[in-house]
């Protein structure tokens, strides 16, 4: 399916019946990289799968900037009439998801954010020294996009009033101190650890989401 968001056409998918759960991808990726859980999580929610701006089958450029991404979704919860839907975020759409919560209060039920960084402190370096850079090198708009504004003010968390669970793998590139960190600034939000995955084993073609999600939004 096609809507027209903020002048740019996005391509989203629509599976299932009950509370709406939007599932958000990173960057250099799309919606179809939950393509092993819709099916499973649409008995249980209806699941919309969203390419955002430039990625996918949406259209456009990539966004230059995460609030451009933010309102992208703000619009499109709005477009569809979905009453506080429940997000999965992952890498970027995971920050997109905490800028949204923050910003709006009342505009999602319960958020899960996975492989998320709110500053560059919370990165390995090695992940700087290595594919990061390389990417950013050969002028990724993505990856420049995440070194450049990969970034909330602790203040920002704690406007945040749903619940909110902090998804990051314990082999990550993503600092588990730093997520412990955040997520303890977000009055609802709580820490979930994943024994010896890294920052896309568990989410990208994986069913090892599916109960975390299920469990936290039925609480």
């Amino acid at each position: 399916m096609i809507i027209k968001v903020n002048g740019v056409d996005l391509y989203y998918q629509k599976l299932g019946q009950g509370q709406p759960l939007i599932l958000l991808h990173g960057h250099h990726l799309d919606g179809g990289m939950y393509s092993k859980v819709i099916a499973p999580l649409s008995l249980y929610y209806t699941v919309y799968t969203l390419d955002m701006r430039g990625h996918g089958l949406s259209g456009g450029d990539g966004a230059e900037h995460y609030q451009t991404e933010v309102e992208d979704l703000a619009v499109f919860i709005k477009e569809l009439g979905l009453e506080q839907p429940y997000v999965f975020g992952y890498d970027s759409g995971g920050l997109v998801t905490l800028m949204l919560a923050s910003q709006q209060p009342d505009i999602l039920g319960k958020a899960v954010v996975a492989g998320v960084f709110i500053d560059g402190r919370g990165i390995h370096k090695y992940h700087y020294l290595t594919e990061g850079v390389r990417r950013f090198l050969r002028f990724d708009r993505d990856s420049r996009v995440e070194l450049t504004e990969s970034y909330m003010e602790p203040e920002s968390l704690e406007q945040i009033q749903i619940p909110v669970l902090c998804v990051v793998g314990e082999n990550d590139w993503v600092k588990v101190e730093h997520v412990r960190w955040y997520s303890s600034l977000i009055p609802n939000g709580r820490l979930a650890l994943m024994p010896r995955q890294t920052h896309d084993s568990y989410v990208v073609d994986s069913l090892k989401i599916l109960d975390l999600i299920k469990d936290f939004c039925k609480e």
